[in-house]
């Protein structure tokens, strides 16, 4: 029989669908189906027989860290005929030049499956109990890394990794050494969660603090066509991808699920439901094998992502936490202390950026864009406001340069907004920016303190790490500024700050929930 392997096309989703309904009895939707097509890491193909029917097909993604194969399936009345196993082949293939590893689940019971997986090169590497809600049944975890046939065996893999053998963010964050807290007394790795918002992210690091992995899955496809974050949708894409995101964390850090030694997750602030599936599958986790659960609030989190990129960096410092939920500035005592200093009035300055570009009819996510749009302008074409420039107080203002922004573009004729749409852009950022680099080096030289970080996703803005790393050094001050994987949200800044948190035996945090409201310093709700 004669097969083509091609790209999924939307056109082939009635036969996509109709397989994948013959082949499970909880089978994927045609909008899940739709959706990962749309995915911009996603990997979608169908086998095609001579007479162009499409027989099989296969969905993965491909993550920074590892490859995830979602779900293969073949036309009951074309199995057995080698359809699966050269769909799996070119995934598995490109996965190889890509240098990248490769994990699925299997249930235990369809032994035909984990041999072909195996005849691939996949090893069994974990279990996970009850994982198919249909029949309860258990699931193997299998894993591939290019260029092994195996898993390698003998001790808990996390212990032997060498810095050669470690990812990017071991790299990164190696030692980042997290000074006296209450993270203690760990057996084996801690995995953390992170679910506050968009981002469904997981990580591992060991007690002592070293990630060893870190993954993050965006849902960046999925929101780009409503503008902005849909707080529903975004809680259904967590619930889809969170055993995957952790799956790929804990396979990338070279230990399986049962050396984990405790499991850390953020609890607010954030979108309630978002939050809760990040919380629910960490507490269900340590809840199964009796560990201790951190619970970690997400800004205490952005403050440890100052300590992974610097850490011999000298306490009290000021933190300028920037993102498209807060702008804040914070005197860190240490790494347990903390102490609001000034906030945003209104908007915060990721929100200003995204507004700004939705303005300007820029794509999503708007900072980002915005900030590429602007490097080819001139910052000093146009003149924005700086909002509470002559205030002494630590506070900001975003939205009169918003405002000043809609009226420029209002009175603007179509084909000159298009044309000066550069311009705009590097002038907006100007204002933002200079906002958050004044206040910040000002309230740092009030403070006293010799070192000045910078946190949160408007921290990978390209202009601001210029500028406050200039704006400091005048002023004497040591800027910490970190890698762009840990400025967006992300799940090793939260095991970072689980080690100097609050550690709750188990089960006595089986009553923890989330909050979409904590103060800063709180790390969980408290009681009504």
């Amino acid at each position: 029989m004669k097969l083509l392997i091609r790209h999924m096309r939307a056109q082939d989703l009635a036969s996509v669908v109709a397989i994948e309904a013959a082949s499970f009895s909880s089978p994927w939707t045609e909008e899940m189906l739709r959706d990962e097509l749309a995915q911009h890491l996603g990997w979608t193909s169908v086998a095609v027989d001579s007479a162009g029917t499409v027989i099989g097909f296969l969905v993965g993604r491909c993550y920074p860290d590892a490859w995830h194969v979602l779900d293969v399936a073949v036309a009951p009345d074309r199995r057995r005929r080698c359809v699966g196993g050269a769909l799996l082949s070119g995934f598995v293939e490109a996965a190889e030049k890509a240098g990248k590893a490769v994990i699925l689940e299997v249930r235990t019971g369809n032994s035909e499956a984990a041999a072909l997986y195996r005849s691939h090169g996949f090893a069994t590497i974990g279990v996970r109990k009850q994982y198919y809600p249909d029949t309860g049944e258990d699931a193997l975890v299998m894993a591939r890394r290019p260029g092994e046939e195996n898993v390698e065996s003998g001790g808990p893999c996390w212990s032997r990794r060498s810095s050669s053998q470690m990812g990017a963010a071991g790299r990164e964050a190696r030692n980042p050494g997290r000074g006296p807290g209450r993270g203690r007394g760990l057996e084996g790795p801690l995995l953390a969660i992170e679910s506050s918002c968009d981002d469904s992210a997981a990580a591992v690091l060991t007690p002592d603090g070293e990630v060893l992995s870190s993954v993050t899955h965006s849902q960046d496809a999925v929101h780009e066509k409503y503008g902005g974050v849909v707080p529903e949708v975004a809680s259904r894409a967590h619930v889809e991808r969170m055993t995957a995101v952790v799956s790929e964390a804990v396979f990338e850090a070279g230990c399986t699920i049962d050396e984990i030694g405790g499991v850390a997750a953020t609890v607010g602030p954030g979108l309630i439901g978002a939050l809760l599936v990040g919380v629910q599958t960490a507490k269900a986790i340590a809840w199964s094998r009796k560990l201790p659960f951190f619970p970690v609030n997400h800004l205490h989190g952005h403050l440890a992502a100052a300590w992974l990129a610097n850490p011999e960096a000298a306490t009290p410092m000021v933190t300028l936490v920037a993102s498209g939920g807060h702008t804040l500035l914070i005197r860190v005592e240490d790494r347990e202390t903390f102490r609001l200093l000034g906030q945003t009035l209104d908007d915060a300055a990721g929100e200003a950026f995204d507004k700004g570009a939705r303005l300007l009819g820029l794509g999503y996510p708007g900072g980002r864009e915005l900030d590429e749009l602007a490097e080819r302008g001139d910052p000093s074409a146009f003149s924005f406001p700086i909002g509470l420039k002559r205030s002494a107080k630590p506070d900001f203002s975003f939205s009169g340069v918003k405002t000043s922004l809609y009226y420029l573009l209002r009175d603007m004729a179509p084909s000159e907004r298009t044309s000066r749409a550069a311009d705009i852009a590097a002038s907006y950022r100007k204002a933002i920016v200079e906002a958050l680099v004044g206040k910040a080096v000002r309230t740092a030289e009030r403070e006293r303190v010799k070192t000045l970080a910078v946190a949160g996703g408007v921290a990978a803005n390209s202009l601001l790490r210029k500028r406050l790393v200039e704006a400091g050094s005048r002023a004497g001050l040591t800027v910490v500024i970190p890698p762009i994987r840990f400025c967006t949200d992300n799940a090793a800044m939260i095991g970072a700050a689980a080690l100097t948190g609050p550690r709750l035996e188990y089960p006595d945090y089986l009553p923890v929930d989330a909050s979409a409201s904590l103060a800063l310093g709180q790390c969980m709700p408290l009681p009504v």
